[in-house]
């Protein structure tokens, strides 16, 4: 008797087990639709940032297509609530539940950083004449934002025990992240010899490029790699 109760236990163990893996595989594909359609979505909103800004150069409203990055949030919403509509609904799971909860977090933290410290550089660029002390004082979004995103990639692998993830979202973010703050961009167009006035628009397209080089890499590719297993 005490050998069936012994079987019993280990057989409900086993079926326990098999169905925190069902469910990780299932939130895996969820995952990854979400994280290819993200990145796709932020890759196309890079592009779209880069042209406006490109457009209002040497005008008051320069950099203002940042201002697009608002509806990002939006866009991805929307198409995601499309293709979850010709699908078949996935059940609420704890899996699944953390890790819409780290990028719900995510959501919340980059949008109030990008709209209080879009807010700051606005107000110091109407208050100051000199170009160096804005730059010096001037708060740098981008890669803020994408360490924050390479952070929510890393805790989605932790979640769905993706090592792979994991080290997309570190190498990803921190390749990009400070290869942006240091002015990477800037620096090379600078040595080569390039306009005063090519830099200095440029710092308004170069992050755009480092978005849309982080979406690729840190959204685009683990999304598709996810979605297929």
């Amino acid at each position: 008797m005490e050998d069936h109760n012994n079987m019993t236990a280990e057989r409900s163990l086993e079926i326990i087990t098999e169905q925190i893996e069902r469910s990780r595989r299932a939130v895996s594909k969820t995952t990854g639709q979400s994280l290819y359609i993200s990145g796709l979505c932020t890759m196309g909103m890079a592009v779209v940032v880069a042209i406006v800004n490109l457009l209002l150069a040497n005008t008051e409203f320069m950099a203002l297509g940042h201002l697009l990055w608002f509806a990002l949030p939006v866009i991805i919403w929307l198409a995601m609530r499309n293709i979850h509509k010709r699908s078949e609904p996935v059940p609420t799971t704890l899996i699944g539940s953390l890790v819409g909860k780290t990028w719900w977090t995510f959501a919340v933290f980059v949008l109030g950083f990008f709209l209080m410290a879009f807010l700051w550089n606005k107000i110091l660029a109407l208050s100051v004449d000199d170009p160096t002390a804005y730059l010096a004082h001037r708060v740098n979004i981008t890669p803020i934002i994408i360490l924050l995103m390479g952070m929510a990639i890393t805790i989605t692998g932790h979640i769905l025990k993706s090592k792979w993830l994991v080290w997309f979202g570190i190498i990803a973010a921190l390749v990009v992240s400070v290869g942006d703050y240091a002015g990477l961009g800037l620096t090379l167009l600078a040595r080569l010899g390039a306009p005063v006035t090519t830099v200095g628009q440029a710092q308004f397209l170069l992050p755009c490029l480092s978005v849309f080089l982080f979406a690729f890499v840190g959204l685009m590719l683990p999304g598709m790699k996810l979605k297929n297993t």
